[in-house]
């Protein structure tokens, strides 16, 4: 099976169910992995940024992949996110975390210093030469600090291990010069974000993968099957209604309308800006606790935790998503 074929449609990244003292709720995380495949939802990602990845340790990681492609039970495909600043770490977590029923990488370069184009090459072709799964590359600039040109960022793109890409930068125009580089191979980019999914699709994407389908699977999945259908009134008008739900992934400071223009000339930029958004962690979670999700809102210090007035909130927007 090619990679277009195996990694396409929507994929929520999965968020990290914790206990009351911040213990990896494991129960709860299989509860969401079935919660989501019964969903419709076409693969999972797991210690995505969506799911605290950076707070927890080596082992807990390890255990994180194994709970999931447990309850996965090989129905859709499971990615698991890597991402550690030192090669070393990366290598040993790709071997050890390569378990029956998980299907690929996602891998991204955190940098505390900054680095060049050749060293992320170097280190890319080193993973990828060492897994025994798929890896596909994780382009976050706004966290990663890696602002490379599509120029330079075809040399890993084009590397041969690569089966893939999520683009999280919110440039549609950097998306189009992704797109154009590896028509020439099999190649599935996923856009980083569903307030995109149609233009992405329309351009050649393969997908999804977000964190709008954790709480809002229908509503995703839904529009990713009508554009794919060729229903493009009805993608379009399952696109706006996804734009709605902004506030959860930005600020609920902000009316939803002024985000969208924002996030509207964003996208439109001819190069990435830093991102400058708190961690919304809580909130997720939160808004899966009141869907009646057996599941708690608490995060990994020191993360915020969630605050009383958005539970108020998050229950005037779930009354709202119902319908869906």
């Amino acid at each position: 099976m090619s990679n277009r074929e195996k990694f396409r449609g929507v994929y929520t990244v999965v968020p990290t169910p914790l206990r009351g003292d911040e213990r990896i709720d494991h129960a709860g995380l299989a509860h969401l992995i079935n919660y989501y495949i019964e969903s419709g939802c076409n693969g999972l990602l797991v210690l995505g940024s969506g799911g605290e990845f950076p707070y927890f340790n080596f082992e807990e990681r390890v255990a994180i992949v194994k709970t999931a492609a447990k309850a996965a039970r090989k129905r859709v495909p499971v990615l698991a996110g890597a991402g550690f600043c030192g090669l070393a770490e990366t290598l040993a977590f790709v071997d050890a975390a390569a378990v029956p029923g998980m299907d690929g990488f996602l891998v991204i370069l955190p940098t505390y210093h900054p680095i060049g184009i050749d060293e992320a090459v170097s280190f890319y072709t080193r993973v990828v030469s060492a897994s025994k799964k798929p890896v596909l590359y994780y382009h976050y600039p706004q966290m990663t600090e890696l602002f490379f040109p599509a120029a330079a960022l075809a040399r890993i793109l084009l590397l041969e291990g690569i089966a893939g890409a999520k683009e999280s930068s919110l440039n549609l125009g950097e998306i189009r010069a992704h797109l154009e580089i590896v028509k020439v191979k099999d190649f599935a980019l996923f856009s980083g974000n569903s307030f995109s999914l149609v233009k992405t699709l329309a351009m050649g994407g393969n997908g999804v993968i977000c964190q709008i389908p954790s709480f809002a699977p229908l509503l995703v999945t839904g529009c990713y099957e009508a554009a794919t259908a060729g229903d493009r009134a009805r993608a379009d008008t399952l696109q706006r209604k996804i734009m709605d739900l902004l506030p959860f992934l930005n600020t609920f400071g902000l009316a939803p309308s002024v985000q969208k223009r924002a996030y509207s000339l964003i996208s439109r930029m001819p190069f990435s800006l830093k991102s400058k958004n708190r961690s919304r962690h809580a909130v997720i979670k939160e808004t899966l606790r009141q869907m009646g999700h057996p599941v708690t809102a608490r995060v990994r210090s020191p993360l915020p935790q969630i605050g009383g007035g958005d539970r108020e909130i998050i229950s005037e927007f779930i009354s709202r998503l119902k319908p869906l």
